[in-house]
């Protein structure tokens, strides 16, 4: 199982610091975390820090 250990810690940061970003989570064998910037022209789904944090914390 994984903890996401890093990725907890870099969206503590954001919110700690007030920082506005978004991000996508590609689930699956290629998972991939992405903090968007800006002209996001994929699909993948958007979250917030929180968002993200709050569903990291479910796994």
């Amino acid at each position: 199982m994984k903890t996401y250990k890093t990725i907890k810690w870099v969206l503590r940061s954001h919110i700690k610091n007030n920082v506005r970003s978004l991000w996508t989570w590609r689930k699956g064998e290629e998972e991939e975390f992405k903090c968007i910037y800006e002209n996001y022209k994929g699909d993948d789904r958007i979250y917030t820090v929180h968002q993200l944090l709050n569903k990291l914390e479910q796994c």
